[in-house]
């Protein structure tokens, strides 16, 4: 699940930016390490750049360490954390990836 949102840039924090956004990627117990969540993300990556978005990124749980692995060799770099961003208190790390 994605989407496309304006805001402050993930690399640039005082550039207002056309950014795509992956909310969400979930793949079952059964299907993963096939690169299924590669594809996933490559398709969303493509469509933002099909949209003109000049970044993507994602928020990813700090313990998440296999898909925090997954983002980077896809590109991503950690910008920042976000504290207490999950229901049960976990924080978020933020990853991004320039478009253009």
């Amino acid at each position: 699940m994605c989407r496309l949102e304006r805001g402050f840039s993930e690399a640039s924090r005082f550039h207002f930016a056309r950014k795509g956004h992956v909310v969400s990627v979930a793949v079952l117990p059964e299907h993963r390490r096939r690169g299924v969540a590669s594809e996933l993300v490559e398709e969303a990556t493509q469509s933002f750049i099909e949209k003109n978005a000049e970044e993507c990124f994602l928020e990813v749980r700090m313990s998440n360490r296999p898909a925090i692995e997954l983002y980077k060799k896809l590109g991503f770099q950690e910008t920042r954390q976000i504290p207490f961003y999950y229901q049960n208190g976990e924080s978020a790390i933020v990853m991004s990836k320039a478009l253009r």
